[in-house]
């Protein structure tokens, strides 16, 4: 859905442990540096359902398919109605780590149906502009080790749920390996940018930024007249 508005949606996409987090907030931290006021949002952030899926709670997970799929809409929803659209309107932009693309593609190689799923998010507000993060699995799984966040690897996020791996690390490398190319085929789908975070943060900052910045230069021009 289009809609005229005066600020700009900008949404961060990709897989577990790529670096979505930092990256929107140093995107944010730069936006405003320049002038222009910045908000975040996020899957499962809703006050509506903070109750039941706080931070860090697995529980969503163990849900069957198409409560799991509702949840997430009306999680989103309840952001785009009470957030994001009153904060487009006041010209923000507005930051999202993850949006749609997660819980469909969460879903996609669970073999859901892709289709009613896309169905719960017809009406939320298009993206100026939607940036893909990258990284291999053993990139991924390395930084889980070097922050010493092994515990935090759940059943889900490994893919243990598709029955394919008894060892979690494995499981988690291939189903990762899924997930990586199911977002390649999302972005060239839609011609969504792919930024690989390999190099220095600095570095794929640097890269984001580039991919973001016509959709946001005309509210930097008017910040600095």
């Amino acid at each position: 859905m289009t809609m005229t508005h005066n600020g700009k949606l900008i949404v961060i996409e990709g897989p577990d442990n790529v670096g979505r987090t930092m990256h929107s907030e140093l995107l944010s931290q730069r936006l405003e540096a320049n002038g222009v006021a910045t908000a975040q949002i996020g899957l499962l952030r809703s006050p509506l359902l903070k109750e039941m899926m706080h931070d860090g709670s697995t529980e969503i997970h163990f849900l069957n398919p198409r409560t799991r799929s509702l949840l997430y809409a009306t999680d989103l929803f309840d952001q785009i109605l009470h957030q994001v659209n009153p904060l487009l309107e006041a010209g923000f932009v507005v930051i999202a780590d993850r949006y749609t693309m997660t819980p469909k593609v969460r879903e996609m190689v669970r073999g859901g149906d892709i289709e009613w799923i896309s169905s719960l998010y017809n009406g939320v507000p298009e993206p100026d502009i939607t940036v893909i993060l990258d990284a291999g699995p053993k990139r991924q799984l390395g930084r889980l080790l070097y922050s010493e966040a092994l515990d935090k690897l759940n059943y889900f996020e490994a893919g243990l749920d598709l029955g394919d791996e008894s060892s979690i690390t494995r499981s988690y490398l291939k189903y990762q390996r899924t997930m990586r190319r199911a977002f390649a085929e999302e972005a060239k789908e839609h011609g969504y940018p792919i930024v690989s975070t390999k190099k220095e943060v600095k570095d794929v900052h640097e890269k984001i930024w580039q991919c973001i910045f016509p959709a946001v230069e005309e509210l930097i021009i008017q910040s600095d007249n």
